[in-house]
């Protein structure tokens, strides 16, 4: 049976209800198919018609896809809905928010604004010329550098879901690895996708970084938040510990990045780390009728 427009309605209902959830926290459960996308696009209508400044609003989501697509359709629906200022809201990956930070702060030293390296350029330009460089084979070069990112990425050297490779990383690969990382990353004014997040979130823990008075942020949407790893889950902390309003998404029964140290617990334990969040689920799939 095709699904009834009664049904869809009920489901939207549930969404919207999620949506405009006004706990200082909110936790958003969904799988797939079960309309988070549309949620998160009803949160940012809702928030601009409250008369949030489009400015104070960051939705950030994992990859450099996700977030473009998400950038789309916040600004597709609210033109829909006939509500202004969706073009201003910054949709962004959590990397490019920490780099933005970091720039506005006054703490990158580049001789030109970096950009975040995607895997194409990690892989055949930084691993290749790290390789080269140190005569390196492939297979190798790539875990040295994945090594130094589980690092970035959890705080840990040797984290329980890191699995070391065979040989161990020498310390003598570890001192190559960072005699080459500073200057290549300066010539090319870049940043690997591990350690920004880490840089800001250490200047924040220092007092020498304000993410709040810098960017003026009221509300943090997170989507796939399942997919963040422990660094990148501090740095939520310390937004909600300087009282902006926050609102994660995604699904608490997959995390599709573990392999860089993504894990669903961070959704899974937010209502246990903030008793008072409010805490919604989507539970009806439409991407089949059965």
């Amino acid at each position: 049976m095709p699904i009834t427009n009664a049904q869809i309605q009920a489901a939207e209902a549930i969404q919207d209800a999620a949506a405009h959830d006004p706990s200082l926290q909110v936790r958003l459960v969904a799988g797939p198919g079960t309309g988070k996308s549309r949620t998160i696009e009803e949160r940012v209508r809702w928030l601009l018609a409250q008369h949030v400044p489009a400015a104070a609003i960051a939705v950030v989501s994992f990859t450099r896809a996700s977030s473009n697509e998400l950038r789309s359709r916040i600004r597709a629906y609210c033109d829909t809905n006939n509500q202004a200022g969706a073009n201003y809201v910054r949709v962004s990956t959590l990397h490019s928010l920490a780099l933005s930070l970091l720039s506005a702060a006054g703490l990158l030293q580049y001789p030109a604004p970096p950009l975040v390296l995607d895997d194409w350029e990690l892989e055949n330009v930084f691993d290749a010329e790290f390789g080269h460089l140190q005569d390196i084979g492939k297979r190798r070069r790539e875990a040295i550098r994945r090594e130094h990112e589980a690092f970035w990425n959890t705080g840990l050297w040797d984290p329980s879901n890191y699995i070391p490779p065979n040989p161990p990383i020498t310390d003598a690969e570890r001192a190559s690895f960072t005699a080459f990382h500073g200057p290549r990353t300066q010539t090319y004014s870049c940043v690997l996708p591990g350690e920004i997040v880490r840089q800001c979130l250490q200047h924040i823990q220092a007092g020498t970084l304000d993410p709040v008075a810098l960017s003026h942020l009221q509300h943090l949407i997170v989507d796939e938040y399942q997919d963040l790893n422990p660094i990148d889950l501090q740095f939520v902390d310390e937004m909600i510990a300087r009282g902006v309003t926050t609102f994660v998404a995604g699904d608490d029964d997959q995390s599709i990045y573990s392999f860089r140290h993504g894990s669903p617990a961070g959704i899974q334990l937010f209502t246990e780390k903030y008793p008072s969040a409010g805490s919604r689920t989507l539970s009806e799939c439409f991407r089949c009728t059965p």
